[in-house]
């Protein structure tokens, strides 16, 4: 009589056995499917150097461009809403009495990449600018638009034009090249 109720007792857990294998089973594949639907949302910071090549009215006062840009973004997929920051040093001519300009942007915009690490990107923000012999300060609209490519994960190369009004009220636009890193968690 007790190897009944051995027995009993093994084929009454046999059978929870099975049915617990098939809840866990079920629970691990809908668990799968889930986190397959829902994307975590993408990170991006980067660091440029860039050097510009004034255009237009504001040619005719200054040689070139050089700084930096620093910024983060945060999206889905492959478009990511972008804010950055950095600093620009426009080289005076000679002959131009307000001396060299000095424009910090604060900018928004949007980066869509497109397919083998190239994107697209538009940018609008301020510029908040000031002269190094003259104490004519600004902050005006800023735009750029420009694009890219990603290269090794990590390396960023990229072109844009960019516009804006400067403290003496002309018109000012340059093409910014630019390189440095960009990390895209």
């Amino acid at each position: 009589m007790d190897e009944n109720v051995f027995f009993t007792f093994q084929k009454k857990d046999m059978t929870k056995l099975p049915k617990f294998l098939v809840l866990a089973l079920t629970f691990l594949f809908f668990s799968l499917c889930s986190t397959a639907q829902f994307k975590l949302p993408k990170v991006l910071a980067f660091g440029n150097f860039t050097y510009a090549n004034p255009t237009g009215d504001l040619k005719t006062g200054y040689d070139n461009g050089t700084g930096f840009e620093i910024g983060a973004g945060l999206g889905f997929g492959k478009t990511l809403i972008t804010a950055s920051t950095g600093s620009m040093k426009y080289q005076a001519v000679s002959s131009n009495a307000l001396g060299d300009l000095k424009v910090t942007p604060i900018k928004a915009g949007i980066r869509q990449y497109l397919l083998l690490g190239l994107f697209i990107n538009g940018d609008v923000g301020y510029a908040i600018q000031s002269y190094s012999k003259s104490s004519a300060t600004a902050s005006n609209f800023l735009y750029e638009i420009g694009g890219g490519i990603k290269l090794l994960g990590i390396i960023e190369l990229g072109v844009a034009y960019t516009g804006w009004q400067t403290p003496a009220s002309t018109n000012a636009n340059a093409i910014l090249f630019k390189g440095g890193l960009a990390i895209k968690l």
